[in-house]
């Protein structure tokens, strides 16, 4: 379409990584809406939705790059605490 402006913001659980809530403003994305309500009534995961087909050149792309955002920052978040919760003695076992 030639036009790199809008803004798609997608908000998840961190714990679960699932999608609660999108924000769309875009010319000419309605056909993008569908996809995140689609995907909170489905309650899926963010790691769920990137493992569907995002096909090229569709404006549904945008969608594919704010999951992998999200997941991005879900997975820091998650790094950066979840160490800190295990014993030390637990880290690497295997039983």
């Amino acid at each position: 379409m030639a036009e790199r402006s809008g803004i798609l913001r997608l908000y998840s659980d961190t714990q679960i990584s699932q999608l609660r809530g999108a924000e769309l403003a875009a010319p000419r994305g309605e056909p993008l809406a569908h996809l995140p309500a689609w995907a909170i009534q489905q309650r899926l995961t963010v790691l769920e939705m990137l493992q569907m087909p995002f096909y090229h050149p569709v404006i549904e792309e945008g969608l594919r790059t704010a999951l992998r955002d999200v997941a991005r920052q879900v997975h820091e978040q998650r790094s950066g605490f979840e160490l800190t919760l295990c014993d030390s003695g637990a880290v690497g076992n295997v039983s």
